[in-house]
């Protein structure tokens, strides 16, 4: 018996093989069809698929014969894959290499072997497709040629698998960078978020008590910095969000005519060191509650005014919302914010919302900015069903504009002394910093209601078992017990109290698992006063 010489290109030969990853695979019909069709062709008892491994030839599929390893040394395939060409034997019994065969001379008694070579897409020899029979014979051209076919559709089959293989592996690599970019935003929103929560908050109870005036220009000049800074970051990090499809926008009841006024007052003090005119026009048949993602709306409006402030020296940016239409249920309107600015050249419209990108060199370096503003004002427009439009003439200035269809929501009820909330209103807040909840227990206060602050989720839980509270507010990330668990335990201590998430990460991810958890509202880190009172007005 002669064994079968290992080729010359083994290891490359082997490498081939292994990245099909189709040895000790379970039995699949279309492997096994080919061999039921090589052995209808030829008209042989027994036809296989199968592939020579280091020490084996592993059968992928047969018809015939039932085995699944031969060892390499008695292998007749192990033969074939030592030439690109077909293996012919017409009667192993007078061929010096096989008379001896223990496959020959017992079973399965092969007497008649005809081996086609599978090629890999490197051109290697990794397999083969045969059949064989117990007596001599020969084989007609045109099974030749069948045989040939039924070996290149081995491969093909095989290609596919590699194909398939290859592109579960690059999604299983994206899946896993996509993770790591949403852990590193989520990381990001918290670190950044949450000192910049901080500084708003103080900055506004400082403002609140009534400074000095020499004071207050100082603590204004501080709050819209720090405003500036969070409209950067949001604008960076719901870009990122954006581009990873990481972004859900929210529905929640606002005022739009309290948003516009937010909107002035955060831009207010950069316009009067420009002396320029903040003006607003709100069409009186506007509803007073509307439902929509408010965040959004207003990085929308900021971006916007803050835009034409920055390219406006003088005259004044103007504000307008004006109804198209409204029913019972949804209002159409329309909002237009207009400078007197440098205009825009009508060359440049076409690349106005690229990221990145603003109309000039010398636009940057006279005026700054990073170019994301209109880009994801743009795609959060579009997020939300809604297109951003500009007119705009060179040296005269520029309107940005878009249309919206937003629900109608109920009114809030008002309390006598024209207070949000009553002293009724006691709620628990918990923040294991206690810059926090002293801005938490700041602005329900000034609102008219009451809380009991704890920065040990622990202190927390034990009071809630003797006090009853209209809801709870909780940090999402705190040692001993985060918000999650916490707001599980206080469910079963308080069953049905509502109970808000507070949290500068604002993920996709997050906000499911708040959802899941029992959460009744969720408010992001800094939150804005206005916020906040919507939030805990809206409690059912």
């Amino acid at each position: 018996m002669l064994v079968a010489p290992i080729p010359v290109n083994e290891t490359k030969r082997l490498e081939s093989l292994y990245q099909y990853n189709l040895l000790d695979t379970a039995p699949e019909i279309e492997y096994d069809r080919v061999s039921h069709i090589a052995s209808q062709l030829c008209q042989t008892p027994i036809a296989m698929v199968s592939f020579i491994d280091r020490e084996r030839q592993w059968v992928k599929s047969f018809h015939g014969l039932g085995v699944e390893n031969i060892p390499r040394e008695i292998s007749l395939c192990a033969h074939t894959i030592t030439n690109v060409h077909p293996l012919v034997v017409e009667d192993t019994t007078k061929d010096n290499r096989f008379f001896d065969n223990p496959a020959v001379i017992g079973q399965p008694n092969i007497i008649f072997y005809v081996g086609i070579p599978l090629l890999s897409a490197e051109g290697m020899a990794i397999g083969s497709i045969c059949v064989i029979d117990h007596q001599p014979r020969k084989l007609s051209p045109s099974q030749q040629m069948a045989m040939l076919a039924l070996a290149d559709q081995v491969m093909l089959l095989m290609e596919l698998r590699r194909t398939n293989n290859q592109l579960s592996r690059a999604r299983a690599e994206a899946e896993e960078l996509a993770r790591q970019k949403a852990h590193l935003l989520a990381t990001l929103s918290h670190e950044i978020r949450t000192p910049l929560h901080a500084l708003e908050g103080h900055t506004q109870i400082l403002l609140d008590q009534q400074p000095r005036t020499d004071q207050q220009g100082g603590l204004q000049r501080l709050q819209t910095t720090g405003r500036t800074l969070v409209r950067l970051v949001n604008n960076i990090l719901d870009y990122s969000k954006l581009q990873a499809g990481k972004l859900a926008l929210e529905k929640m009841p606002f005022s739009l005519q309290e948003l516009i006024q937010q909107a002035v007052e955060m831009q207010s003090w950069q316009a009067q060191q420009k002396n320029l005119q903040l003006v607003t026009q709100i069409d009186p048949k506007l509803p007073n509650r509307l439902e929509g993602d408010a965040t959004r709306l207003l990085q929308v409006l900021l971006n916007l005014v803050n835009n034409a402030l920055k390219f406006t020296k003088v005259g004044e940016v103007r504000i307008a919302v004006q109804v198209e239409s409204i029913s019972s249920s949804e209002v159409s309107l329309r909002l237009e914010v207009t400078d007197t600015g440098i205009g825009i050249p009508e060359a440049s419209l076409s690349m106005l919302f690229n990221e990145y990108t603003q109309v000039s060199a010398e636009t940057t370096r006279l005026y700054g900015g990073t170019g994301l503003g209109l880009a994801i004002t743009r795609q959060l427009l579009e997020m939300m069903g809604s297109k951003l439009e500009v007119r705009s003439q060179e040296g005269k200035g520029s309107t940005f504009g878009f249309s919206l269809v937003l629900p109608i929501a109920e009114a809030v009820a008002i309390k006598p002394n024209g207070a949000l909330l009553s002293a009724e209103d006691l709620f628990l807040a918990v923040d294991d910093n206690p810059l926090n909840t002293k801005v938490l227990s700041h602005f329900i206060g000034k609102n008219g209601g009451r809380v009991d602050t704890f920065n040990s989720p622990l202190d927390a839980l034990e009071a809630a078992k003797t006090t009853s509270y209209r809801a709870m507010l909780l940090d999402l990330y705190m040692p001993e017990l985060d918000g999650y668990e916490l707001a599980q335990r206080l469910q079963t201590v308080q069953p049905g109290i509502p109970i808000i998430a507070l949290s500068a990460d604002d993920s996709v991810e997050t906000m499911e698992r708040v959802k899941a958890s029992g959460f009744h509202s969720f408010l992001r880190k800094p939150f804005l006063p206005h916020e906040l009172m919507h939030t805990l007005t809206e409690l059912a």
